[in-house]
């Protein structure tokens, strides 16, 4: 667990009465998360930490919720992080007024050092630069550390997951890399080159395709999705399964999930309450952690864990000759 570290102590002169000052400080703050239900979940050095950021009145509340939120479901997206504060009763509405402020006020968090910058994801925008090395033994060093057995040659199955928006995929990318699977985010519609390049590598593929899709509960969610399995389809020589791993209608009982209106603006509107309802909701509006369960799920039921676990154990003796090799690299050119 991540420590949340309180700024520098006061000086020499004035550091008892510092103390009994942040004391009564914490104190407050615990009574009052409290009696507005909140059951305060971090450690007390961390709440002061939070204390001597010099945030106050209602800010100071709402950033010790908002900072145990973002630790408990981390990695997690701000508007994530905004639907956790809203069903904790901490704001009235996911608008876009609260939305800035929570925006602002994880700002402030990390600028400050209370909640770390990886903890928040934002997988839009990326930096772009071709690969260099100090030198071969700085190479052969990314070589080792990289090297990593391609487990699903030998599996039955093929899985691969995409997902509506960008931001939800630094969400669910820790179990995509766990399991060495193709995560790939759709960004609103896709091109057809897209859809065709993806649908050229399954058609190479001799096993059971297996797709698993995350979306918005919305008429753009739905014909996003749409969308997407026609071209592939189109594209493709081989047959495959698709699924949708969310959000999916009884997700708003489940989790409680606020109800946001469909558009009528929207020209799929009408089709889309046909067969939905007027009731919307925004995949960041899941649980994180709920989130990386499916999609843990869905890939751990295409997995023989006995194949797994022998793979497992090839790719260690793989690493450890890799590694002789690139010792005896070392020596050589040494010598």
């Amino acid at each position: 667990m991540d420590m949340i570290h309180p700024a520098a102590a006061p000086s020499n002169g004035k550091r008892r009465s510092a103390r009994r000052t942040h004391k009564t400080n914490l104190d407050s703050l615990l009574r009052e998360l409290r009696q507005k239900g909140w059951t305060p979940g971090l450690t007390r050095e961390s709440y002061q930490g939070i204390i001597e950021t010099g945030l106050r009145g209602k800010n100071l509340a709402l950033a010790s919720v908002t900072t145990e939120i973002v630790h408990d479901e981390q990695p997690i997206t701000v508007r994530g992080t905004l639907y956790r504060v809203v069903c904790a009763g901490w704001l009235p509405s996911t608008d876009a007024q609260h939305y800035n402020r929570v925006k602002r006020l994880t700002g402030v968090l990390r600028e400050l050092g209370i909640i770390p910058f990886r903890w928040l994801v934002d997988n839009v925008r990326a930096n772009l630069k071709p690969s260099s090395w100090s030198g071969l033994a700085d190479f052969m060093d990314t070589v080792q550390r990289a090297y990593r057995k391609d487990f699903w040659a030998g599996l039955p199955d093929y899985v691969h997951v995409f997902v509506e928006k960008d931001a939800i995929s630094g969400v669910i990318s820790p179990v995509t890399k766990e399991f060495d699977v193709t995560l790939s985010p759709i960004r609103g519609y896709c091109s057809i080159s897209f859809a065709h390049e993806i649908a050229e590598i399954w058609s190479r593929i001799e096993k059971p395709i297996h797709a698993y899709y995350m979306g918005d509960f919305d008429a753009s969610g739905f014909d996003l999705e749409r969308d997407l399995k026609a071209k592939l389809a189109r594209y493709c020589t081989r047959s495959f399964t698709w699924t949708r791993l969310g959000v999916n209608d009884d997700d708003f009982e489940t989790f409680k999930l606020l109800p946001l209106k469909a558009k009528k603006s929207d020209r799929r509107y009408k089709k889309f309450i046909q067969e939905h309802g007027t009731k919307c909701a925004e995949l960041d509006a899941i649980p994180p952690t709920e989130l990386r369960r499916r999609v843990q799920e869905a890939i751990e039921s295409h997995i023989p864990q006995a194949e797994w676990k022998r793979l497992q154990a090839v790719e260690k003796v793989e690493r450890e000759s890799l590694e002789k090799v690139i010792l005896k690299f070392g020596k050589v050119k040494a010598g």
